[in-house]
């Protein structure tokens, strides 16, 4: 951990665009060296595309998680921290954010997620967990973890933690989860019966699956959520946020703002998150809350 942050630390350092006015994306990871890498240009072209005199570069934080983010957010060292929605609901509830924008990619707003089992398997709905081991991705991720696992207590199975090395016991009674820490791992796993069920979402279940497709089978899909979105942190100044969400929802209309999306991850369009969207994510916090400890 202490290596996390000493490489986040140098790499702010020796940025030359690491101003005081910087405008400043935060995200939570456990790569800060690649991500920051990655994300700086992207952040630098927004900040001047917003064209403001007080925004001077740009520059990515990396937290090591929501707790970490949500107190940079509430300091003002991040002015708008981009994950995908379920944490980002956590990171609201900690530190007081606005959710504003949506995040497109592939022309696609949302995405849903997929529990899958072997295609033999006995086990042909949720309740069928029952008593049985249950792969999710990692602790943070909405498709590979907290989402399906909403669909998975909301079905009134009791999930208890087991050890991600080692044998992966069955407990009557209850459904046993690991963390594969890799969708490729949650594929192979259920495919070859380490696990009787995995989560990842649904692009990612084609893409990955490849030669294993025809060993698997969807036992559920849940219902869309957004695929990323943008939180604003609380007392940004009112004509900072809206120069930034002018410029994120215009990038689509200009082939510089075009292949400022591409580098954001291959994004298609920024819009603002509608209010559906907003309702059922409030409607599903308490127990993403509760599932992440915070509650």
């Amino acid at each position: 951990m202490r290596l996390f942050f000493l490489l986040t630390l140098f790499l702010l350092l020796d940025c030359p665009a690491a101003y005081a006015n910087a405008l400043t994306m935060g995200t939570i990871g456990n790569s800060p060296v690649e991500e920051i890498r990655r994300f700086t240009p992207v952040v630098r072209k927004i900040a001047a595309l917003m064209q403001l005199p007080e925004i001077d570069g740009g520059e990515v934080m990396m937290a090591a998680d929501i707790q970490h983010m949500a107190e940079l957010l509430q300091k003002g060292k991040v002015d708008f921290y981009y994950d995908s929605p379920l944490p980002s609901l956590a990171v609201n509830h900690l530190a007081g954010s606005e959710m504003v924008l949506r995040r497109w990619k592939h022309d696609h707003p949302e995405y849903t997620s997929l529990i899958f089992v072997k295609k033999e398997s006995t086990i042909q709905d949720l309740a069928g967990l029952n008593g049985e081991v249950i792969g999710f991705k990692d602790e943070y991720s909405s498709s590979g973890h907290l989402l399906p696992r909403i669909a998975l207590e909301e079905a009134g199975l009791r999930l208890v933690p087991l050890p991600e090395k080692g044998p992966s016991a069955r407990i009557p009674g209850q459904t046993g989860y690991l963390f594969t820490r890799g969708n490729e791992n949650s594929i192979v796993w259920v495919a070859f019966g380490r696990i009787a069920a995995g989560t990842i979402s649904r692009e990612e279940f084609i893409a990955k699956s490849k030669g294993d497709l025809d060993k698997l089978r969807i036992l559920h899909e849940t219902f869309p959520i957004p695929r990323q979105v943008i939180n604003i942190r609380p007392g940004l100044p009112e004509r900072v946020k809206s120069a930034l969400l002018r410029t994120l929802t215009g990038l689509e209309g200009t082939p510089e703002g075009q292949e400022v999306m591409r580098q954001f991850e291959k994004t298609t369009r920024f819009d603002p998150l509608p209010g559906e969207a907003i309702s059922r994510l409030e409607s599903i916090k308490p127990i993403v809350l509760k599932i992440l400890g915070l509650s």
